[in-house]
């Protein structure tokens, strides 16, 4: 038997202790046990230890309501995007009628209209923002 070097056999004990090892590798670990006392010790107290069958998986739903979220979460940020959109032109928008174009709401009478528009854009194009930064943040 060719003699390894320590390390190759500690990547060896690795796979021989997750049942990934094949038959060949087991018996060349198994040889070498036989022959090095301190990996023979190492090899028994890891085959004493008791490990989980499987790695704990999440709740089968759990994914689920994590895209049901998100999709909550997208459809809720296009809202804001298209209220800012909304509330950003409304000021400037305007009706053709027989005496000529009119604006809807720019004008002397209807100042309040124009800054209530102008507070309600600002708010939505900031919760946009900060959904959009809290999706980069997610690496979404």
């Amino acid at each position: 038997m060719t003699t390894l070097p320590p390390e190759v056999m500690d990547d060896l004990l690795t796979l021989y202790l997750a049942g990934e090892a094949s038959p060949a590798s087991r018996q060349l670990v198994d040889e070498y046990a036989r022959t090095h006392v301190e990996f023979a010790a190492a090899l028994r107290s890891a085959n004493e230890l008791e490990l989980p069958a499987s790695p704990a998986r999440p709740a089968p739903d759990l994914e689920l309501a994590a895209l049901k979220k998100t999709r909550e979460y997208f459809r809720l940020r296009s809202i804001f995007m298209g209220a800012g959109i909304f509330f950003s032109l409304l000021p400037f928008s305007f009706r053709a009628g027989a005496g000529g174009f009119e604006w809807l709401v720019i004008g002397y009478a209807n100042n309040g209209i124009v800054w209530a528009s102008a507070s309600l854009a600002a708010a939505n194009w900031v919760a946009c923002w900060l959904m959009d930064r809290e999706v980069r943040k997610a690496g979404l």
